[in-house]
């Protein structure tokens, strides 16, 4: 059974988050790794700082920040391939071929999520927002993601970030609307909810405890359109039905070089000789 929750969506920028908790979740979660381990991690983004306007993509928008940031072992992608078979499970979403990693891909994105969370109603025509499952789905269905799973503590987050950016989806309050001139979002617990919003988390201070977001509002917001929750803030946010999606990515298997017919003649003679034919 899956458990359903739609925030309200109002105030000065656009948001689009809904809750979308799945008991069969529980089965993902990801693991803890001891406080000796966890150390400051800050994932470095490819992509430049996405501006959602007035629709409510924060989904596909948090979803195509971390496609564009470094992970363990990996490079942030600039642009990604879709196969013909991804884009023909997309639902019309995408085209076959080569996707920069823009907003129009970012609405892609969350269109196709819209198609695969558990609420009714797609964009387009209706712009109904979404779910960090869904497009943890949309990514998977896509080819992009292997898998995913969720932290469930603050604990379980911080050892996911050590492998890489995160998403997390958590209730906006107004005065969240506003940071302070060094980044830190404002969290006034008496202010009100204003919505659902997802956010793309990449960089964790140990020290300060500073969790560094990348916002889909454009570079005008906050510290050039990112900002940071202190920890007692943040760890509050997840306990208001709030959620964090930890993708797997997948790599495309390295490419092995061709076999002429000069090298596989080259390659029998050898065996024959070897052979004593």
């Amino acid at each position: 059974m899956t458990i359903h929750h739609i925030t309200e969506q109002r105030g000065p920028l656009r948001l689009g988050r809904h809750v979308e908790h799945d008991p069969r979740s529980l089965a993902y979660a990801h693991g803890v790794l001891p406080q000796s381990a966890i150390a400051t991690v800050e994932w470095t983004r490819r992509t430049p700082i996405l501006d959602q306007g007035q629709l409510g993509s924060c989904t596909g928008n948090a979803g195509t920040g971390l496609l564009g940031t470094d992970s363990a072992g990996r490079t942030g992608w600039t642009s990604v391939t879709i196969t013909p078979a991804a884009a023909a499970a997309s639902h019309g979403a995408f085209t076959a071929g080569v996707h920069p990693l823009d907003e129009a891909f970012a609405i892609s994105l969350y269109s196709l999520a819209t198609v695969l969370d558990g609420f009714s109603g797609s964009y387009p025509p209706d712009d109904t927002g979404s779910s960090g499952i869904g497009v943890a789905k949309a990514l998977k269905a896509l080819g992009l993601a292997a898998s995913y799973t969720h932290a469930f503590s603050m604990a379980a987050l911080n050892s996911a970030l050590q492998s890489g950016p995160v998403m997390i989806g958590i209730e906006w309050l107004n005065s969240m609307f506003d940071t302070a001139t060094d980044g830190r979002i404002l969290v006034d617990r008496s202010s009100g909810v204003a919505g659902g919003h997802e956010l793309e988390l990449n960089r964790f201070d140990a020290a300060s405890g500073e969790y560094w977001i990348t916002n889909s509002w454009g570079t005008g917001w906050g510290a050039k359109g990112s900002g940071y929750f202190a920890t007692a803030d943040l760890a509050w946010l997840l306990s208001q039905q709030g959620d964090v999606t930890v993708p797997a990515w997948a790599t495309a298997p390295t490419p092995q070089p061709a076999v002429t017919a000069a090298q596989l003649g080259a390659d029998v003679r050898a065996l024959l000789a070897k052979n004593g034919v």
